[in-house]
């Protein structure tokens, strides 16, 4: 029994390192703010994680304005609230926000004239301490709870840029030392006042607005009055900011402005809509037949491919025909929308300028036959994007051009012929000229400033459609094989791959319909380059 108040105080700075200690759940800085100053109650909870206690032990929760009175005893400066809490390993108590708001000779808690002054910038800081004394020695752990009554400064310098039916907002922090949650942002058509709702609340300085407090969508020519109101992390409010009207304009996406120059592509039409289904589905179905009769060789080629495996150093005329070819290609994309007859002007270098981004391409091909060569089956598929800046009317006010995009995604069903005769028969024979062509769907969606579809309210249309065509190409494969033959076959008994290649073909791409009107024209010409493979 005598050793147990020793094993204590032996034990006891070993524990200091250990103590727990919490208000409200956290050892994160309480943030006190006008609205719950008087109504807050701080529960401190702490664990000691010890149950080994000596008979001068003490447990203090003390309220503070210095943190050195913390770590001593007696706390020093003197602490303005002491209660004496029963010495155990774990114990909680509450304290007031209002009860520990204190401030230098202040008696009035949260209606001390120095705590109603303070705020985000430079908050009134006091803490919560616990002091456990135990043989001589003192473990403390504190938690700072800061208060900020007053509201923080209203945002500055609110600026508008004019787009359709929208309004791009900036503005600047009222004061950049308050730290500021977040901003609510409200808009409210000129001449009326708020209903109590909010447009939208971010938190970073600037927004991009569609609608109104009650989520009325903003139209074109309509004057908004746009006020910032600014809330900072102890949940102030600013007054509002000083109001700044804007008033959205039309500006011509791509889709609008191909419409306005006399465009004849009115998208979004049931033919083309309602057989895109069973297009794909087409393509679908096809490939499942091909890939069902994969799985059903001919008598014997399961055994050949068992020695194809086997045999490290099997010659590539031991191997199976090559069954399938799977390619992906790349080239620069420049649609000839402006050549559409009766057009007025060029929409689309209008938009877009002299930009040709890249467009990719998947080719899946089955290898049919091989007579004198090889010839293919399969399909194709494809994205490609291109983005620019609408149309804003001449001298508009505080307009700016909203971004536009115009996305592509061909698909089609294509044949090929290979002429891999003589790769086929030399190993080191590197060159495989090939012919392809085939028929092509595209659909085509255009969006506006706000990442909606694409319209034209004055001449009707949406920006989405088909268009349909065929695309032929002339091309050569560099037989890769050929550069090193031995690791060509390691890949083949590794992996199954047969041939690798890189290619450059020059392709013409025809959509338009075959030329019988009312479509967006997607047609070009250029150089693709790709890499392929062969199993």
């Amino acid at each position: 029994m005598r050793l147990a108040p020793a094993l204590a105080f032996a034990l006891a700075p070993f524990a200091a390192n250990a103590i727990i200690f919490t208000v409200n759940g956290s050892n994160a800085d309480v943030l006190v703010g006008a609205s719950n100053c008087k109504t807050l109650q701080l529960l401190a909870s702490w664990d000691l994680q010890t149950s080994l206690f000596g008979s001068g032990d003490a447990v203090r929760l003390l309220g503070l304005r210095n943190q050195s009175s913390c770590t001593s005893n007696p706390p020093s400066p003197a602490a303005e609230i002491t209660r004496t809490e029963t010495v155990a390993q774990t114990g909680t108590d509450t304290i007031s926000a209002n009860q520990l708001a204190l401030a230098d000779g202040g008696t009035s808690g949260c209606d001390d004239p120095a705590i109603v002054a303070a705020s985000s910038a430079n908050p009134a800081t006091n803490l919560l301490c616990l002091q456990w004394i135990s043989g001589g020695t003192l473990t403390q752990a504190s938690v700072n709870v800061k208060y900020a009554l007053a509201n923080p400064t209203p945002p500055a310098g609110v600026s508008i840029a004019a787009g359709d039916r929208h309004l791009r907002l900036s503005w600047s922090p009222g004061n950049a030392a308050e730290t500021i949650a977040t901003y609510e942002i409200h808009v409210v058509p000129e001449g009326t006042t708020s209903d109590g709702g909010v447009t939208e609340t971010v938190t970073v300085t600037n927004a991009d607005v569609d609608h109104t407090d009650n989520g009325s969508a903003m139209q074109n020519d309509a004057g908004y009055a746009v006020t910032v109101v600014a809330r900072d992390t102890y949940g102030n409010v600013s007054a509002p900011s000083t109001p700044v009207v804007g008033v959205p304009v039309y500006s011509a996406d791509f889709y609008a402005h191909y419409r306005d120059e006399g465009g004849s592509a009115l998208g979004g039409h049931g033919c083309a809509t309602g057989s895109a289904p069973a297009w794909i589905a087409a393509v679908a179905i096809a490939l499942a037949l091909l890939l069902r009769r994969r799985r059903r060789p001919p008598n014997g080629a399961a055994l050949i491919a068992l020695f194809a495996l086997v045999g490290a150093a099997a010659r590539a005329e031991d191997r199976p025909s090559r069954r399938f070819l799977v390619g992906f290609k790349i080239d620069r994309y420049d649609p000839k929308v402006d050549s559409e007859p009766g057009l007025t002007g060029t929409p689309y270098h209008d938009v877009f300028g002299p930009r040709a981004p890249p467009r990719y391409q998947l080719e899946f091909d089955w290898e049919v036959a091989h007579p004198f060569g090889s010839l293919l089956v399969g399909a194709t598929a494809g994205f490609w994007q291109n983005y620019g800046k609408t149309i804003v009317p001449v001298a508009t006010p505080n307009a700016q051009p909203d971004t536009t995009t115009l996305n592509v995604f061909p698909f089609g069903l294509i044949a090929t012929y290979r002429f891999d005769w003589l790769a086929d028969r030399w190993e080191r024979f590197p060159f495989i000229p090939y012919v392809q062509a085939g028929l092509m769907r595209a659909l085509w969606v255009s969006y506006n400033g706000r990442g909606e579809v694409s319209g034209n309210p004055q001449r009707g249309g949406r920006g989405s459609g088909w268009t349909n065509g065929y695309t032929t190409a002339l091309g050569i494969a560099v037989n890769l094989n050929a550069v090193d033959v031995e690791l060509a076959r390691e890949a083949y008994v590794d992996t199954g791959i047969q041939r690798t290649s890189v290619f450059a073909e020059y392709g013409w791409t025809y959509l338009s319909d075959f030329h019988r009107g009312g479509a967006l024209i997607l047609n070009d010409h250029a150089w693709r380059f790709g890499v392929a493979v062969e199993f």
